[in-house]
């Protein structure tokens, strides 16, 4: 592949080139893998008794304790505004999910119907993860992990992302 530096414009790649590129470097496949695998395990949550479960609440999902969570935290952890998560977290308090309690800093916490979500949660994961990637073996699988979680472990500064950072 060119350097990004070089000022040759010789190497045009034709349109069929061009096409490739763009429907399976890496980061198109990455992120549809990341779409349709999100998608899946939705679905099985609708399945569970959780039709009301939307992408958005994911973002809950992957960041609620038992033992409780700052609304900064999880918000950085899951990526968003702390707007966002707050939005987010007055939803899942209105369903019954999670609870506020009081106390420095004051922290949200999951409710047993929170905790019984979060269990489907991990069953949604799992049946996903077996039905998206049962063409491939138990051993594929664990080489494709531990290759997403070396590429993950560093960011663009060298250091690690910051949900590496705040489950270490």
């Amino acid at each position: 592949m060119q350097n990004v530096n070089d000022k040759r414009t010789d190497l045009l790649p034709t349109d069929e080139e061009l096409s490739r590129l763009r429907h399976e470097n890496l980061g198109r496949l990455l992120d549809f893998v990341h779409v349709a695998f999100d998608r899946l395990a939705l679905e099985y949550l609708h399945r569970a008794g959780y039709p009301y479960i939307r992408a958005a609440h994911t973002h809950m999902l992957r960041t609620m304790r038992a033992s409780g969570a700052s609304l900064t935290d999880m918000a950085e952890e899951a990526g968003i505004s702390k707007q966002a998560m707050s939005k987010l977290a007055a939803e899942f308090e209105r369903m019954g999910f999670i609870e506020w309690r009081d106390g420095p800093p004051r922290t949200i916490h999951t409710t047993a119907a929170g905790q019984t979500l979060l269990k489907y949660g991990v069953l949604a994961l799992r049946e996903a993860e077996d039905h998206y990637f049962s063409e491939i073996s138990g051993e594929e699988r664990e080489i494709l992990r531990k290759l997403l979680l070396r590429v993950s472990e560093a960011d663009s500064n060298g250091r690690s992302p910051t949900w590496r950072r705040r489950r270490a």
